[in-house]
């Protein structure tokens, strides 16, 4: 039996380990347009390679929940640890978000790449596949009776994944969902060049533009940073792909940052009248509560009026115009969706024996290794079904 792998990235690797683990006599050849596999994962977590979480809930994950579950159900937080363990990594626990104890990536690629050599794969690399038919022939020349689809998506495009995944999807015939940038940074239509560079821990909500309700759509807290742009930080990343979405609908959504999510908006008017009662005059009424850079824009922007500046302290509102690009972005909104899948598979419908992992699935993470997590567990899932067809 000749199965190809087209991508090796986290989930081509792991679904070529998983294949010739399972039934080692089967042909397995990795095909690679770079010249090497696991460029993408050299660049996960800063080059630490946050692999997984030990929180691996349906909550951390957005897209076709049925997927979520085929792909999680079979492969949590200590299948993932079975699974760097099987490769000889230790690994580094840091507030649930785990590394490789070197907090190295290249060992990761390392230790994939000698594992899945010494069971014999085959590795083709500055190989590019442009072209699959519905008899699972590559580039019209060979023929393979199994294929899995692990191109990743159009995320960070400088690594590999550039989107060849969605030419072979159309060519098939195989629907997916629209795709937009997600993890990544935001922008917005007010001028905020004069904050860049300002850092702040605090609260950003996301508000539909005609929602008059105080309940936000989501909300995230930690620490942001504004750009010339928009606003960068782990919770606008957060919210990234939602607003790409909206924005691709046509929509404006609304950002609120809450800078005291500890204080009340009594409080803070308390402690403005201090600040006036004590002599203060201008922005530096809010020096003691935030950057002088937001103190000025603050103040400035509600002409000194003390209400309007306590509102905008805890609710001030910008307008998302939309995402930075891909090349920014770590992760792809949108893919395959259930309804192209046989029922708790990852082999599509229209073309059997074709099988799809990773980014190229309707599924996209949280910020904390929950996408490589997804990568791994797509990846050995669809390896095991894989080498369940030999085996039937």
């Amino acid at each position: 039996m000749k199965v190809a792998i087209i991508g090796g990235g986290a989930s081509g690797l792991a679904a070529a380990i998983t294949i010739k683990r399972e039934k080692p006599e089967i042909d397995v050849t990795i095909l690679e347009k770079l010249d090497t596999v696991g460029k993408k994962i050299l660049a996960t977590g800063n080059g630490r390679c946050n692999l997984s979480n030990f929180v691996i809930q349906e909550e951390c994950y957005n897209g076709d929940h049925d997927i979520i579950h085929t792909v999680l159900d079979d492969f949590d937080a200590v299948g993932a640890l079975e699974f760097f363990n099987s490769l000889g990594l230790k690994i580094r626990d840091e507030d649930g978000r785990l590394y490789p104890y070197s907090m190295n990536a290249s060992n990761v690629v390392a230790l994939l790449k000698r594992e899945a050599t010494n069971l014999g794969v085959k590795i083709k690399t500055n190989c590019k596949v442009e072209s699959l038919d519905s008899n699972l022939k590559i580039n019209g020349k060979t023929k393979y009776d199994a294929v899995i689809l692990a191109l990743g998506g159009k995320a960070a495009p400088q690594h590999g994944t550039d989107g060849d995944g969605y030419k072979l999807l159309k060519n098939l015939g195989i629907k997916y969902q629209p795709i937009t940038p997600a993890l990544v940074q935001v922008k917005v239509a007010e001028d905020v060049k004069d904050l860049k560079g300002v850092r702040f821990k605090g609260v950003l909500f996301l508000r539909d533009e005609d929602d008059d309700d105080e309940k936000p759509i989501k909300f995230q807290e930690g620490e942001l940073l504004f750009t010339d742009y928009g606003i960068s930080g782990i919770p606008a990343m957060q919210l990234s792909g939602d607003i790409a979405e909206m924005t691709a609908r046509g929509e404006k959504p609304h950002l609120n940052i809450c800078f005291t999510p500890d204080l009340g908006l009594s409080d803070i008017n308390e402690y403005l009248e201090n600040q006036v009662d004590s002599g203060k005059v201008g922005p530096e009424i809010l020096y003691g509560i935030l950057n002088e850079k937001l103190s000025k824009y603050i103040f400035d922007k509600n002409n000194g009026d003390l209400n309007h500046i306590a509102l905008d302290v805890m609710s001030l509102e910008f307008t998302a115009t939309g995402t930075n690009g891909y090349k920014d972005a770590q992760v792809t909104r949108g893919g395959v969706g259930q309804d192209e899948l046989e029922e708790w598979s990852l082999m599509t419908k229209k073309v059997p024996n074709l099988f799809i992992t990773g980014e190229l699935l309707n599924v996209d993470g949280t910020c904390g290794g929950f996408n490589l997590h997804f990568a791994w567990g797509s990846g050995i899932k669809a390896g095991k079904e894989v080498a369940g067809l030999a085996k039937n």
